[in-house]
């Protein structure tokens, strides 16, 4: 009697255990502090379709919900995640300049043209060479990717060589773009892509380097009227998807496995080319709205080659500083990845 008394003790403690551990499990509320604008399609498509997957592929068990709007300025989503005020954003990592000076080698211009392929190479580069040195301290990178690469749009401004770039007054978004402006001549203003309509309205700027999307995207295709095409960008820049390392923790293993899945070089895979199509479009408009296109030049490529040289040697020493003794390695790699050789 007492054995069958003790078997059902136990049975019944193993089953609160179990239901408790399940509910443990469960709800999970990731609140996602966006600032991409109403209507933009990274917001609206493939945000919404990972957010979406989230759900599913946890059985519910973990949701998203974006919050009524962003925690905090968008130059410093990366403390808002990391300290908890909200637990996910879109983070552009060169809003800080110099904090994450390992990774800024996807910030670098010429070093491919196609998003679809140099933004999941930038999430597997990351997660086999980089993960290690705890890059995002707080923060659990789910993807880390680059976009396309940055191109000029100007007001009433025609680029036809390198020497005509001297002298404008161009947005920046990080250091490594920041150096690039400096390279060509022109001057620098470290603005976040949020603020790029008020200053265009006003003057403040000639112009701006960002992917070409996001002209159409921020509302700015009247604001500007021509634009130079470099092939591979005068820069790029590197996206963190950022969870929370304490709402990360909260998730289950089995839950963080499904969420990895949908994440890392997958979702990097699906952003990237997705810039690639809407780039294209927003050419294309460019192209109704009567903008002058010129293109770079062999001589111009060349120049800006040379010009720019000295940023990519700057970053091998930036980042052997901080600890990266392979850095020549890692971008060689990533180069190989931008031809198509990885």
């Amino acid at each position: 009697m007492k054995l069958r008394q003790a078997v059902r003790t136990t049975l019944a403690g193993a089953l609160t255990l179990g239901f408790s551990t399940a509910a443990m499990a469960q709800d999970v509320t990731i609140r996602y502090s966006n600032w991409l604008p109403n209507g933009f399609w990274l917001k609206e498509e493939v945000i919404a379709n990972w957010i979406d997957q989230v759900a599913e592929v946890t059985d519910g068990r973990v949701v998203v919900e974006t919050m009524p709007k962003v925690v905090g300025s968008v130059q410093g989503q990366y403390d808002v995640i990391r300290d908890g005020l909200a637990d996910l954003s879109w983070i552009v990592t060169g809003y800080t300049p110099g904090r994450f000076p390992l990774i800024e080698f996807g910030d670098l211009g010429l070093q491919g043209e196609k998003a679809g392929v140099m933004a999941p190479a930038m999430d597997r580069i990351y997660r086999e060479q980089l993960a290690s040195y705890d890059v995002f301290e707080g923060v659990e990178p789910l993807s880390v990717l680059v976009i396309s690469p940055l191109q000029m749009v100007l007001k009433d401004k025609v680029i036809n060589s390198v020497d005509d770039l001297k002298g404008l007054k161009l947005r920046s978004s990080s250091n490594t773009l920041t150096a690039a402006i400096e390279a060509v001549g022109s001057v620098p203003i470290l603005k976040s892509m949020a603020e790029v309509y008020e200053m265009l309205s006003s003057g403040t700027i000639d112009g701006q380097i960002t992917n070409l999307n996001s002209v159409i995207g921020f509302n700015g295709l009247d604001l500007t009227n021509s634009q130079y095409y470099i092939p591979g960008g005068m820069s790029n820049a590197v996206i963190l998807w950022g969870l929370n390392k304490d709402t990360w923790n909260r998730i289950s293993p089995e839950d963080q496995e499904a969420i990895r899945g949908i994440s890392g070089e997958v979702f990097a895979g699906n952003v990237g080319a997705e810039y690639d199509t809407q780039d294209a479009a927003a050419l294309q408009q460019m192209k109704e709205a009567g903008y002058t296109l010129t293109r770079a030049s062999d001589a111009d490529m060349e120049a800006l080659r040379s010009k720019l040289k000295p940023i990519e040697d700057a970053w091998i020493a930036r980042a052997k500083e901080a600890g990266l003794e392979n850095a020549e390695e890692i971008l060689k790699m990533y180069k190989e990845a931008g031809s198509g050789a990885m």
